[in-house]
């Protein structure tokens, strides 16, 4: 008869082992004492018995035979462990701009699995053995946090966190937008076939108009006569190469090289970037060509009657584009200010120069659009446009 190894148990299972016996040519292996219905393990000397249940004392048999017959069992006794079972890793899930499917790994020895919006396992939701849970009705690209425990007869796991981001917005051209850098929000317009921001862009860390803006990994602003509270109402103030984020090396002093054929994002939100000269050219094309495009992107009213921010006369100004430009004025490339509520200028990534690049502006005594190349060291105001 084989004589008792030295089983290994967990919550679930039981590894049982027992020792070679001299002249046998095989084993066989039951959960009970019958020898006839036995399981033949072959030469194998240990059998591994599943799907138990925890802290629970069970008996099997093992015996040995050679060709001239088969041994008296020897008895096999052990208790399964008490302990619960290890936490549950995450897997990988998959979003959709109103759902998530949370997905996580297997445990040994669970016999199951809780899911729950909170961290208390009283009150989550009985998976059974799925390890897969597709939640809906929720919001676009927004962060949630949830909770999976493994679980068996002897007790529940700590839980795994399962951390994921709905995917991002459908988005239509005249919604709004949220930038997730800073959470600022912007409104958009359709004019002709392009999407334009409504208002200009307002990202950075403001810094003085005495200094230049530098490649220090953080976006840095004007805001006019440096009070932020201009440009909470009028945008920030950008150096060109601030703008195109020194793209290819591109400082406020050298062009860049190559010149790029797709879209340069800057400083605008992923998913926009900074119109180029043509395509500044196409939206004036649209407007009904540059003598008559500034009144219909001018925002309408004036200071002096207090209904916009205009200086009077604000000609030709009717904002039929929806495109709802302010005059910001701008800075100097000498660290001064101009003509806040008669300009606005706003940069093109196309530059002329090593030294300059075009721009577009409008003014209060004239309802036409204006081109025109400007040091780069000036500051201005900067539109966002959808990529195609």
């Amino acid at each position: 008869s084989p004589t008792t190894g030295t089983h290994l148990p967990s919550a679930t299972q039981i590894v049982w082992n027992w020792n070679t016996v001299a002249d046998a040519t095989g084993y066989k292996w039951n959960t009970i004492n019958d020898y006839g219905s036995a399981s033949d393990m072959g030469t194998a000397t240990t059998n591994n018995q599943t799907g138990l249940t925890c802290n629970t004392a069970y008996t099997s048999y093992a015996w040995a035979y050679n060709g001239c017959g088969n041994s008296i069992p020897v008895s096999l006794s052990k208790t399964t462990s008490s302990d619960p079972p290890a936490a549950p890793t995450a897997g990988t899930h998959v979003p959709l701009p109103t759902q998530i499917t949370w997905n996580w790994n297997t445990v040994p020895n669970a016999t199951g699995y809780k899911w729950s919006t909170a961290n208390i396992y009283a009150g989550a939701t009985d998976m059974g053995t799925t390890t897969t849970m597709t939640e809906t009705g929720l919001t676009c690209n927004t962060a949630y946090t949830r909770y999976v425990w493994a679980y068996c007869n002897c007790g529940s796991s700590t839980p795994v966190t399962l951390l994921q981001t709905s995917s991002a917005c459908s988005f239509t051209c005249g919604s709004s937008i949220t930038d997730s850098r800073d959470n600022k929000v912007y409104t958009t317009v359709q004019i002709g076939t392009q999407c334009w921001f409504k208002e200009n862009l307002n990202i950075g860390t403001m810094i003085n108009g005495s200094g230049n803006q530098t490649n220090n990994s953080t976006i840095e602003k004007y805001c006019y006569n440096d009070l932020e509270s201009n440009c909470n109402i009028y945008g920030g103030l950008y150096q060109w190469a601030e703008m195109v984020q020194y793209l290819n090396g591109a400082t406020n002093t050298s062009a860049w090289n190559p010149v790029p054929t797709g879209n340069v994002t800057g400083i605008c939100p992923t998913g926009w970037h900074i119109p180029t000269d043509a395509e500044w050219t196409t939206v004036t094309a649209f407007l009904g060509g540059t003598s008559v495009a500034g009144g219909k992107m001018k925002s309408t009213g004036t200071i002096q009657a207090g209904t916009g921010l205009w200086n009077t006369p604000n000609t030709g100004a009717t904002n039929e584009s929806g495109f709802t430009a302010v005059p910001p004025g701008g800075r100097y490339d000498n660290g001064s200010f101009f003509y806040v509520g008669n300009y606005g200028n706003w940069w093109s990534s196309s530059d002329d120069s090593p030294n300059s690049a075009w721009d577009r502006y409008v003014y209060y005594y004239n309802g036409s659009v204006f081109s025109s190349s400007y040091s780069k060291t000036n500051g201005f105001s900067v539109r966002c446009l959808r990529d195609l």
